[in-house]
């Protein structure tokens, strides 16, 4: 039963991020949490902190702003104490006039409910490409060093 709340709680937040509200996975987040985007591009990085992950989500729907996530598959193990998910998504948008489609696979963690912290790995290639275009076309954002703390 409780992989299941887990589960639904899960797509909950996600459905949030299509409608790219930000606060739903920040207001899970446990006291003390590392959050991961790998690459090196202007969404990569660690962030430990609110103020960083905020301005993050910021930045992502900024780069992004028609951004939407299809949830392919998610599974759910572990107690309350040591929950772990692995969620695999498509993100498709729009990125200076041409669409954007990207696989990723987030890793998360939760205690008692709370976001201790999780890893998104997707094609960092076609990101580091994307974000190319977009500096050409004049994004400048799209150059811009990870938001860390």
């Amino acid at each position: 039963m409780y992989r299941l709340i887990v589960r639904r709680r899960y797509r909950a937040t996600w459905a949030a991020m299509n409608r790219h509200d930000a606060e739903a996975v920040i207001d899970q987040l446990a006291p003390k949490f590392a959050i991961t985007f790998v690459g090196d591009t202007p969404l990569g990085g660690t962030r430990t902190t609110v103020t960083a992950t905020r301005a993050w989500f910021a930045r992502l729907f900024r780069l992004f702003p028609d951004a939407r996530f299809d949830m392919r598959a998610v599974a759910v193990d572990g107690p309350p104490w040591n929950t772990r998910i692995a969620g695999s998504f498509t993100i498709s948008a729009t990125a200076c006039g041409q669409p954007y489609e990207n696989v990723f696979t987030q890793f998360a963690r939760l205690r008692w409910g709370r976001i201790t912290g999780y890893e998104i790995i997707e094609d960092t290639q076609l990101m580091a490409t994307t974000c190319a275009a977009m500096v050409a076309a004049g994004v400048e954002e799209a150059a811009a060093a990870p938001i860390t703390d």
